[in-house]
């Protein structure tokens, strides 16, 4: 192994570290690990075919529909990366709070408290709706679910870190103010 690849793993194992991960978190989900890898098995997942193919749709439906569904889905990277950008130093792929970390409620995070969610969840529809597959609206719905008990862990968190938190909970809504589910406002 040379200098130049000893450094990378240095340096990423300085980030993993700075996020929160450990080998021990790895075992027992004591920073949400599980959560995360579940969210990436299921992003990974709409990699998959669309199942049932749909043979005798009407083109103009199958076009409109792509349109539609790719239209979404680049919406919801917009968000994403909006909501990455915004975030800045704080960001973390785990629901914990790094020790550093300052609360951002402006820009992405002023209309919705997890954009990023959101956004994950806008691709998902996405490609949901361009590959009009049923196991593609399990893995919308699944993914749904693992994000709501990702969130939710996360505030649990954000509470404690930061009083002004809990303020903030009952004026902005989850993920999506529209569907009950997605915001747990108290």
């Amino acid at each position: 192994m040379n200098l130049n690849t000893s450094s990378l793993f240095k340096d990423i194992k300085a980030i993993l570290s700075k996020w929160g991960f450990s080998t021990q978190g790895l075992f027992n989900n004591s920073k949400g690990e599980w959560y995360l890898f579940s969210q990436i098995l299921l992003l990974l997942l709409h990699l998959i075919p669309p199942y049932p193919k749909i043979k005798h749709i009407a083109f103009s439906i199958n076009t409109f529909c792509m349109i539609v569904g790719l239209a979404i889905s680049i919406l919801g990277l917009i968000i994403v990366i909006k909501a990455f950008i915004d975030l800045g130093e704080n960001i973390t792929p785990l629901p914990y709070p790094m020790n550093e970390s300052s609360l951002i409620k402006n820009n992405s995070y002023q209309n919705v408290r997890h954009p990023v969610y959101k956004g994950l969840l806008f691709i998902s529809l996405g490609i949901c709706i361009f590959s009009l597959s049923l196991i593609h609206l399990s893995l919308l719905i699944s993914l749904a679910y693992i994000l709501k008990i990702k969130a939710l862990k996360e505030e649990e968190r954000l509470k404690i870190k930061f009083p002004e938190y809990k303020k903030y909970i009952k004026e902005v809504p989850a993920i999506l103010e529209e569907i009950k589910y997605l915001d747990w406002r108290s």
